[in-house]
């Protein structure tokens, strides 16, 4: 039975050959006619190395691995793994991560993509988070800086409006100067919480009344408005001014402050 030179070569493989041996295929190999040859290199290259198919691989530093190293060619049984674990189960550690898209809320981000100025933290906004700065309210300033927020106490803690109008609705935890030539009505809030105030002072020559809303009344002292719209308390000076805490929430207020002339005019 014939043979091809590849099942040659495998019975009776030669070992010892340097690359630039010739190698001698035919009938004779003095013979002047039916000479074949090549060297060992070209035989080996034809017939013992794959010329199809992935030779070997080459890890890339910190990205990955092949069994274990990078920047060299490795072949022959070839593993692939990663700097670190990167399972599902795993706790990957990096020294910085860039995000196309800000982390959202559900993953633990705040889903803002903008870089905060000073003062500006996270403010909930019914879905993510908006950086914003504080609002200072009455008797309150608000100092933004690098890294810190300070908020301080100004005035007497109680937001001052001038009533120059003849009519006022007023809210808890303010003041009221009336400044009007003609009787400036006051209302009061209609919702308050317990233990918040109001103050009045008196400046224009038409006095202040404060109205009443339905259910409400004005204690002064042993006295007490007549409860409901129809009942009222009044300056009768122009000069004079009264303090008030609501002592049942909603409906009832307590004069704590004695006006400055002979009385009030309490209806």
């Amino acid at each position: 039975m014939s043979e091809n030179i590849y099942q040659i070569y495998q019975g009776n493989p030669i070992t010892t050959n340097v690359s630039t041996d010739l190698m001698y295929f035919g009938q004779s190999p003095y013979g002047p006619t039916n000479d074949a040859a090549m060297t060992y290199a070209n035989f080996a290259s034809q017939f013992l190395t794959p010329t199809t198919g992935v030779k070997s691989l080459q890890g890339t530093a910190n990205e990955v691995l092949v069994n274990g190293t990078s920047g060299s060619a490795v072949s022959g049984v070839i593993t692939l793994t990663t700097p670190q674990a990167i399972a599902t189960t795993s706790s990957p550690m990096f020294a910085s991560l860039t995000l196309t898209n800000p982390l959202t809320v559900g993953n633990g981000g705040t889903g803002i993509a903008t870089t905060p100025t000073n003062g500006q933290i996270p403010i909930g906004n019914g879905t993510t988070y908006t950086a914003a700065t504080l609002s200072a309210g009455p008797g309150i300033s608000i100092a933004n800086g690098s890294g810190s927020v300070t908020i301080s106490g100004t005035g007497s803690g109680i937001g001052w409006t001038e009533v120059t109008g003849t009519t006022q609705a007023m809210v808890a935890d303010n003041g009221y100067a009336s400044s009007n030539a003609s009787l400036v009505t006051l209302t009061l809030p209609a919702t308050a919480a317990f233990g918040t105030a109001i103050s009045i002072i008196g400046k224009g020559a038409g006095g202040w009344l404060i109205a009443q809303n339905s259910g409400q009344n004005i204690r002064v002292g042993s006295a007490s408005s007549t409860v409901g719209v129809g009942g009222s308390v009044a300056s009768t000076n122009r000069y004079d001014s009264i303090n008030l805490i609501c002592t049942t929430a909603d409906t009832t207020w307590t004069v704590t402050g004695a006006p400055q002339s002979s009385g009030l005019t309490i209806v």
